[in-house]
């Protein structure tokens, strides 16, 4: 017989409770409830209490909880693609997913993301349309089981090298001559970005850092007003695709920055970047070189995970 038992609440703490009355309200659809001190997140009949600023706490954990880290699971009612346009709107970074999880209800679709004191948050949708978001044909998911590129060294000259005058086609109509550019500028390589709806080449996620472009750039999409904050001046895309394929896919992800094309490869020779073959195409190796007033300051070789790409970029410019 069970017994008469069911989670009532739980408790997490936090540093600023403006900050986090946001978060919880417009992020995770709490219903703000003040305390005498403080304040409470109801979701329907369940609970967070809240330890924070001015709380003092008579009852706690033998290790308290401390701000970020705490880490939750909400079921997200509808599909996951909907959750995704949700913390899209609201700025909020998906850290992880989607992936197939499983919670209280069995199997499900997750996407992982930080609360503004670091905790994980995770919304899971058990909703059968959720499958689709994982689908093989989605270019947004990396299969666990991709190859890891090496490095093979085709990326070791590269690094403070001087780039030579030459002008690239962008997606927002400009010509872009990386050597002309002031400050700090940051390019990811990568192969060829995919179309939904449209296969792969004949064994392309065989190929060791082929698959990840679509989420390579949405990394940089995601991660964009960060590195602003670090002192980039111009970030860009690049690949050997034509214009007219990468402006479509800069519309499709709502990219804030252009992508360069190399369909000619003048870049590609003239400063001997890696390159692979596959299905009568040569395409450019995934990579990211940071760039100081015309000249390669750092570069990053081989990228894996792709979709980790931008937080590599990030840690590094912190720690410098």
């Amino acid at each position: 017989m069970p017994l008469p038992v069911k989670l009532d609440h739980c408790v997490i703490h936090v540093f600023d409770w403006e900050r986090s009355n946001a978060f919880y309200r417009d992020v995770m659809g709490a219903e703000l409830v003040q305390r005498p001190v403080g304040w409470a997140y109801r979701f329907g009949d369940r609970q967070l209490n809240v330890h924070g600023p001015g709380v003092a706490p008579a009852e706690v954990a033998r290790l308290p909880v401390q701000p970020g880290n705490s880490d939750f699971c909400f079921e997200w009612s509808g599909p996951i693609a909907d959750a995704i346009a949700h913390l899209q709107r609201n700025g909020v970074t998906i850290e992880r997913g989607p992936l197939e999880r499983f919670g209280a209800r069995g199997a499900g679709i997750s996407v992982y993301f930080r609360d503004p004191d670091g905790s994980l948050m995770e919304f899971m949708s058990y909703d059968s349309r959720s499958r689709e978001t994982t689908s093989p044909r989605n270019l947004n998911v990396l299969p666990d089981t991709l190859p890891i590129p090496h490095d093979d060294g085709g990326a070791r000259h590269l690094a403070g090298l001087r780039l030579p005058a030459l002008a690239l086609h962008a997606t927002d109509g400009t010509q872009v001559d990386l050597s002309r550019l002031s400050g700090r500028t940051v390019v990811y390589i990568y192969p060829r970005t995919g179309v939904p709806g449209q296969a792969s080449p004949d064994g392309w996620d065989a190929i060791p850092g082929a698959r990840g472009c679509t989420p390579q750039s949405c990394s940089f999409r995601d991660h964009f007003a960060e590195l602003k904050q670090l002192g980039v001046a111009q970030v860009f895309g690049l690949s050997a695709q034509d214009i007219d394929e990468q402006r479509e896919t800069a519309e499709r992800l709502h990219l804030p920055f252009p992508v360069l094309s190399d369909a000619g490869l003048r870049l590609a020779r003239a400063i001997d970047l890696p390159t692979f073959a596959v299905t009568g195409m040569t395409l450019l190796k995934r990579m990211v070189l940071v760039i100081d007033d015309s000249v390669v300051t750092k570069v990053f070789y081989p990228v894996f995970p792709p979709d980790k790409s931008a937080e590599e970029v990030i840690d590094w410019l912190k720690a410098g």
